[in-house]
């Protein structure tokens, strides 16, 4: 990933929201005003090349399946909820591109460093109750710096390059302790758009669309009951359709 950084053609230190380090982002996203779920397209020729690059690598595409089957085997129901919402999506609009044919994670961001330590922050745009998953990378001492912080929870975890692990990035306020001056850290998290589940559950259509219909959005105790309910226990329950949810967030 440091060569795909120096490829890109971005400035490694710029700052943006989670930090100040760059990153190219792939997969589909509904929001900020898009009509509908679109693919995410890289601004430049050069960060586009860039991510196809890093897409097509057999050791991220690994990397991806990993973090899908840890979804799957922690968190049933919710990664059917996800596998059934891209389905629907791609039949939809046959001309999206997934990221991974080997994960329902409708978005990937390669966070290419080479110092990636992020701000405190929470991903609200993703799905509330969801999970993302990390994949964290580089060369670093992760007993001296690179902590995982989630600030809610009171913890400060220790992460290794190489290890991955999955979090709800929407509620979870989140961060990285800083590493020393001349080691790396990069990253790839993968994740879905929180309105991607909404179009879905509102019929394919927009929630205004969903509404102007004459529908009810439900409260968000009830969106939040049932999300909730998608995170059974590990063991010792049969299978299970995911409820038909509709998410209101961002």
């Amino acid at each position: 990933m440091t060569n795909s950084r120096a490829a890109c053609g971005k400035d490694p230190d710029l700052e943006h929201r989670r930090g100040a380090y760059s990153t190219a982002t792939g997969g589909w996203s509904y929001g900020g005003g898009q009509p509908e779920p679109m693919n995410l397209v890289e601004k430049t020729a050069k960060a586009q090349r860039t991510l196809r690059a890093l897409l097509a690598n057999q050791a991220v595409r690994e990397i991806a399946g990993f973090g899908n089957d840890c979804l799957k085997t922690y968190v049933p129901d919710l990664y059917h909820y996800y596998e059934t919402t891209q389905a629907k999506i791609a039949q939809q609009f046959p001309m999206l591109e997934p990221v991974f044919t080997n994960s329902v994670f409708a978005g990937v961001t390669f966070n290419l460093g080479p110092r990636t330590v992020t701000f405190a922050h929470r991903d609200h745009h993703n799905l509330p109750f969801g999970w993302c998953c990390v994949t964290v990378l580089g060369d670093f001492d992760h007993r001296k710096g690179g902590h995982f912080i989630l600030w809610d929870l009171k913890l400060v975890i220790q992460i290794p390059a190489g290890a991955s692990y999955l979090i709800p990035s929407a509620i979870l306020k989140h961060s990285n302790v800083d590493i020393g001056q001349q080691e790396t850290r990069m990253s790839i998290t993968q994740y879905s758009a929180g309105g991607l589940f909404r179009w879905v559950a509102c019929g394919m259509r927009s929630q205004a669309a969903y509404i102007r219909d004459g529908n009810r959005m439900p409260s968000g105790q009830e969106r939040w009951d049932e999300g909730i309910a998608l995170l059974r226990r590990w063991s010792g329950y049969p299978e299970k359709p995911a409820p038909p949810l509709v998410q209101q967030g961002s």
